[in-house]
């Protein structure tokens, strides 16, 4: 199955999308191309780092599930290999909304994991504290409100991230009864 993990920046993604992949075996996490820069002590493999022309150069070659432009940068998603198409595996991809829907018409089986912050005080308290510039986290905040309507248009399910461990918890139960139920 394909699980699709997004919401607004800065809301935890990638520690959810981490967590999950190391508590559950059949689980793989997608690793998204950019062009943007590495953030201050973000980890070299967050991303493939590319330069606008080798992702230009992908999209020319229908290497992408999905890929958006969001605030000057682009964001894709690889193919997923044959495994994770027969259903040999799980694969949780950790990405924007815009590109969520595009993951959606094109699948329309994947289950879309809305991951929200517990207020927009405290979203913006988390990109100022991840080194965000002020005039950065006036647009992902002004962008959140948008994301989140359109997620939810999409048959998201909402999970509320206020403490990392219980929400995983919480988004491992739910993937967990996609296979029971």
């Amino acid at each position: 199955m394909l699980f699709v993990l997004c919401g607004p920046g800065g809301v935890g993604k990638g520690t959810v999308s981490s967590r999950l992949v190391e508590q559950i075996e059949s689980l793989d996490l997608s690793r998204s191309w950019t062009t943007r820069g590495r953030r201050e002590g973000e980890d070299s493999d967050a991303y493939v780092f590319a330069s606008r022309e080798a992702f230009e150069k992908k999209i020319a070659e229908d290497g992408f599930l999905e890929y958006a432009e969001f605030l000057g940068n682009f964001y894709g998603t690889p193919v997923p290999d044959d495994r994770y198409l027969a259903g040999e595996r799980d694969l949780l991809l950790e990405i924007e909304v815009q590109g969520a829907s595009q993951v959606k018409d094109r699948f329309p089986e994947s289950v879309i994991i809305l991951l929200l912050p517990p207020s927009m005080e405290e979203l913006e308290r988390r990109l100022i504290g991840r080194g965000d510039s002020p005039e950065h986290v006036e647009r992902r905040l002004s962008v959140a409100r948008e994301e989140i309507l359109a997620a939810r248009s999409l048959g998201a399910t909402d999970f509320v991230n206020v403490d990392v461990e219980e929400t995983v918890s919480l988004i491992s139960s739910f993937i967990s009864e996609r296979h029971t139920g």
